[in-house]
């Protein structure tokens, strides 16, 4: 009795235990998960690993891996962005707008509006102290609005400056530019949450926001980075998506609110804040890249292919959740 009573206690007799007896590293749970659903669909249709397909999935998932990298930021530290698909659509009409005005320019300008923006969403949070999802809700409608007021219809850059826009359309060695430019961007992200201290200290602020600041952590600047991070971030998803498709419409960024919070969860960052990271959020890209491109190469019907995605970001929630960090589930 007391040796059953021990194994229960210590989670051998649960669910959770046999993960540990398995002695698998929650962080190598993601890798696995992408290897099983790639040879599913494999089998399914041997063409789902065709040069061709591989590198449509690694597209589509170039610009929905930066906005979910800047998304990670802020959940980091336990905040939350609904903002980023009203700032991906406004950015994006902008950026169509101003090219044939300013010409390359308009890329630099771009950028500092997200960041600026993402520091508003900061200062909402920080200095008013708005809940994020409240204050980023708000922004994120006052965003969408003014893209509609920018661009009424859809815009498209004018064929005299599509030039420009090679940095993310054009290719080389026969690798788009679009995924050297996720590449770098994730590089970018990584640099800043691995080896800089106010990255470090975006886990310290989500993990435990009292014992950051009893440590000296200058909690609302650490928050407000974490937004401008995400602006930064959606800033760049929507200049890859506007260049890619040579122009823009005031609807763009709106799949990418729930896209880039449910990349974020299914690569395993928490959502309660302090555990995860880029590695993370690349897995999550990755994973629904691949299955909706996955979907469609197998021939499932597009009336069950919401309940088949949304049933699997469980499973992959599931599996992929390190729940040792979070021992308190919200």
């Amino acid at each position: 009795m007391a040796t059953a009573t021990n194994s229960s206690t210590n989670g051998e007799g649960t669910g959770v235990g046999w993960w540990r007896r398995l002695r698998i590293s929650p962080k190598y749970i993601p890798m696995a998960l992408l290897t099983l659903v790639a040879c599913a669909f494999a089998i399914g249709n041997p063409n789902f690993i065709s040069p061709y397909n591989i590198n449509t999935i690694l597209v589509y998932a170039a610009p929905l891996l930066m906005v979910a990298l800047g998304q990670m930021c802020a959940i980091l530290v336990g905040g939350i962005d609904l903002s980023v698909g009203g700032m991906i659509s406004f950015i994006s009409c902008l950026f169509v707008v101003m090219v044939p005005r300013i010409g390359a320019w308009a890329y630099l300008l771009c950028l500092i509006v997200g960041v600026v923006l993402g520091t508003i969403n900061g200062l909402v949070l920080t200095r008013v102290r708005i809940p994020s999802f409240i204050a980023t809700l708000g922004t994120g409608g006052i965003l969408a609005s003014m893209s509609m007021l920018l661009a009424p219809v859809p815009v498209n850059v004018p064929a005299s400056h599509q030039g420009l826009l090679v940095v993310v359309t054009g290719s080389y060695l026969g690798i788009d530019n679009s995924l050297y430019v996720g590449a770098a961007v994730f590089l970018l992200f990584y640099v800043i949450l691995r080896f800089l201290p106010q990255g470090r200290q975006l886990f310290y602020v989500g993990s435990n926001i009292r014992m950051a600041w009893t440590s000296g952590v200058n909690e609302a600047r650490i928050r407000t980075l974490a937004f401008l991070l995400s602006g930064l971030g959606s800033a760049l998803a929507a200049l890859a998506l506007s260049a890619s498709q040579f122009g823009s419409n005031p609807y763009l960024g709106t799949p990418f609110v729930l896209a880039s919070i449910a990349t974020v969860v299914v690569g395993g960052t928490a959502l309660t804040g302090g555990a995860g990271g880029p590695f993370n959020t690349l897995f999550g890209a990755l994973m629904m890249s691949m299955l909706q491109n996955g979907m469609n190469v197998v021939g499932v019907d597009q009336y069950f292919q919401q309940s088949i995605l949304g049933l699997m970001i469980i499973i992959c929630v599931g599996l992929t959740f390190d729940r040792s960090k979070t021992p308190v589930i919200k």
